[in-house]
């Protein structure tokens, strides 16, 4: 859509509600479709985002077999809507709508203009980092290592149709995988060539992906599991399905991947370093635009970096008091700063039913608790459920704790419990994760969002890391003041620990990206201050070093609510209400935390008005 067409379609939206673009207090349903016919026109070229977000109207249903496009051709189409957009939106004045639309059009303005400047240099890959990482290929979610779990978690298979969807897809893979070469030459092209650590890691499983050939494949697996739970489809159909998914697999999915790791296996002939991205030919306007996107704020990365030391020694000594004033020495089971991950590579295999259902009542019992306490701190709840469940036995995965959303009124939210990782937390581990991924935490922040069905389509699908995790930080921290820890020091310095690790990976992020720390450098910071294992350590700085940025999030979207909460107070003193400050910040949905920072301001600037005026 071109600028000339935004701006137009604006004018008729306000003209329809009777309203003029300059006029103050204009209808924002003018503004709200806007951004929606914006936002929906921008997934309508994205089917698998629309199969994340569960969208069905004529679009989804007509891209259900498809795979997202990440052709060289759509960088350039993608560069020309995010400009267009934000083209339109810079032509509104904001001060004609209210502050609600005031939100909206700053958090639109933010997501295209720093989509716009990740996708801006001469080597970024066709696709937006929204969705996928910086280099074409790397070990973690880079397209081709992501594409198993899109298959298992989100694409849909309820009944024959999707089913067959299903089997188109896998037939999309070849293409999509070539499309991802192609962007991997592109970058080489310039210089851009992911780390060693990448590269190896990405060719590594790969190859675990093509030995095990057609029926052992996770994309087979995945279909065979969800045809079981599918309503109409016999046992010839079944067959059939299989068939033809196998058929799809042999003939297109691992050929694309054999292509692929072939050129990836020739990158590692040639690629010796892991450095990270400054680096890369204009790395140090990329992290900047990368930091701008994962923080929501203007700090540059020296300034982050000695934010990262800061919070480091803060907690490292406040962990010291607790051990020191709290703690016998008999209670003590690790050193401060000891995640204790080696402590339980442990599966539950040996755990027994009972022991399993202890565990899930010990979660249930925790949330009961301090859901008696949430409504002296909030004025609004969720009204979705909080389911507690136990990952199958069995099956570990990366968290020992970890939340599924609500499916608006068809799912409740879900606190997950892997029994093995629990097993392997040091003793107070599982507290903070229950604050952080349940409540005050992640299903409160998100079954408030949920509510706001005012809102457009992109506020209500957009979650700003640093403002979602952020919170959950934010929320572990409110644990204490509720009380929770009074008679539990070891779970405060559960609280302490976790709150340590984000606070070493943003040390590690920037120090990888902009000081020039060796992955060796990394390695060895993340297992002397965060106490991490060699193994654990390890792992983790290669982690950072693919994903500039966005180990930033946690710490500067806690650090960041944390000021506005001491700015608001020391601004209205003792007319300072915590309930409406957390009303401020979680009504308005997700937020960057430049627009939640403007958002607090002129709650501040109202209240001060509200009370002049009745004091008047």
């Amino acid at each position: 859509m071109t600028r000339s067409l935004l701006t137009a379609s604006l004018a008729m939206l306000l003209a329809a509600c009777g309203q003029s673009p300059d006029v103050p207090d204009a209808d924002g349903r003018a503004v709200d479709a806007l951004v929606d016919a914006q936002f929906d026109a921008f997934l309508a070229t994205d089917p698998e985002a629309m199969t994340v977000l569960g969208i069905d109207n004529p679009d989804s249903r007509l891209a259900a077999g498809r795979l997202t496009d990440a052709s060289l051709v759509r960088r350039a189409e993608l560069r020309d809507t995010l400009a267009a957009n934000l083209a339109a939106l810079d032509d509104i004045d904001d001060d004609a709508f209210a502050p609600q639309q005031q939100r909206t059009l700053e958090m639109a303005r933010w997501f295209y203009r720093s989509q716009a400047d990740l996708l801006g240099f001469d080597w970024s890959p066709a696709w937006l980092p929204l969705g996928t990482n910086l280099y074409a290929v790397d070990q973690l979610s880079s397209i081709p290592m992501s594409l198993p779990g899109f298959f298992e978690s989100a694409q849909p298979v309820t009944g024959a149709a999707e089913a067959r969807n299903y089997v188109a897809r896998l037939h999309a893979v070849a293409t999509k995988l070539d499309q991802v070469r192609d962007n991997l030459d592109l970058q080489a092209r310039h210089g851009v060539v992911p780390p060693r650590i990448a590269l190896e890691g990405a060719a590594l499983q790969i190859r675990d992906l093509v030995r095990v050939g057609v029926d052992a494949s996770p994309f087979v697996r995945a279909f065979a599991r969800k045809l079981d739970g599918a309503q109409g489809i016999d046992a010839a159909l079944r067959e059939e399905l299989l068939r033809d998914a196998r058929s799809a697999i042999e003939d297109a999915t691992l050929p694309a991947y054999a292509r692929l790791l072939a050129r990836i296996e020739a990158a590692i002939a040639t690629q010796d370093a892991d450095n990270g991205v400054w680096a890369l030919p204009d790395g140090a306007d990329y992290y900047a635009a990368a930091l701008r996107w994962n923080t929501g704020v203007g700090i540059d990365a020296t300034q982050l970096h000695a934010l990262g030391h800061d919070e480091v020694s803060r907690i490292r000594g406040e962990m010291a008091a607790i051990v020191r004033d709290r703690l016998p020495l008999s209670d003590i089971d690790t050193p401060p700063g000891d995640t204790g991950v080696d402590a339980a590579k442990a599966a539950d295999a040996g755990v027994s039913d009972e022991d399993r259902e202890a565990l899930r009542a010990l979660v249930q019992a925790r949330l009961d608790a301090i859901e008696d306490r949430l409504p002296g701190y909030f004025s609004a709840l969720p009204t979705q459920p909080l389911d507690v469940q136990l990952a199958p036995s069995g099956t570990s995965g990366t968290a020992a704790v970890y939340y599924i959303p609500p499916g608006g009124d068809v799912r409740p939210g879900t606190l997950m419990i892997d029994v093995a990782q629990v097993r392997a937390l040091p003793e107070g581990g599982l507290p903070t994760l229950i604050y952080h991924n349940g409540l005050p935490g992640h299903h409160l922040q998100v079954g408030l969002a949920q509510a706001q069905v005012a809102l457009p389509r992109l506020r209500r699908s957009l979650a700003p890391t640093a403002f979602t995790e952020g919170w959950a930080m934010y929320a572990e921290r409110l644990a204490v003041e509720m009380g929770v820890y009074d008679d539990d020091p070891q779970g405060d310095l559960g609280r302490l620990r976790a709150e340590l690790v984000h606070a070493a990976r943003l040390v590690v992020d920037t120090g990888l990206h902009s000081e020039r720390w060796s992955l060796a450098q990394a390695q060895a910071y993340l297992r002397d201050v965060a106490g991490m294992s060699e193994a654990q350590a390890r792992t983790e700085a290669q982690r950072q070093l693919v994903r500039p940025g966005r180990a930033c999030a946690h710490t500067v979207g806690l650090h960041t609510l944390l000021a506005l909460r001491s700015h608001a107070r020391q601004s209205l003193k003792t007319r300072f209400d915590l309930r409406a400050f957390h009303g401020v910040l979680l009504d308005n949905g997700a937020l960057p935390l430049d627009v939640v920072s403007r958002a607090v301001d002129a709650w501040i600037a109202a209240s001060k008005t509200e009370d002049a005026g009745g004091a008047g």
